[in-house]
């Protein structure tokens, strides 16, 4: 049984399932450069908002201002939301190299234990 348990192992870390890392190191650049682009893209909205004006200071003041008020709440929603696209990004890089990182080790322990007698559980 050990050595059938070891073979499956074996067979399961080199049949190609897992995580392919290069594809996954791409998206998560892309995910953090469109964060920061996202981010960037709102320093025209910014400077915009709460700057509209209909040259009305009495009846439409109170709606101007409410408006104004919404676009910059706005605003500050999407610049949010940037940030978490990119930390997405980052957090996704992060990932992989730890799978990467705990994939090395198992394999690496699971010959070490192909070599040793008996059966040895973890």
């Amino acid at each position: 049984m050990h050595g059938e348990l070891n073979g499956e192992l074996k067979r399961g870390l080199s049949s190609g399932l897992g995580i392919e890392h290069s594809g996954v190191s791409r998206t998560s650049l892309r995910l953090t450069e469109h964060g920061d682009e996202f981010v960037t893209a709102l320093v025209h909205l910014r400077e915009r908002a709460g700057s509209a004006s209909w040259g009305d200071d009495g009846l439409f003041g109170a709606f101007v201002a409410a408006y104004n008020r919404s676009a910059l709440t706005a605003v500050e929603a999407y610049a949010h939301l940037g940030g978490n696209v990119a930390g997405h990004g980052d957090a996704l890089s992060v990932a992989s190299r730890r799978v990467s990182d705990a994939e090395g080790d198992a394999g690496r322990q699971i010959a070490a234990a192909a070599d040793e007698a008996g059966l040895t559980w973890a």
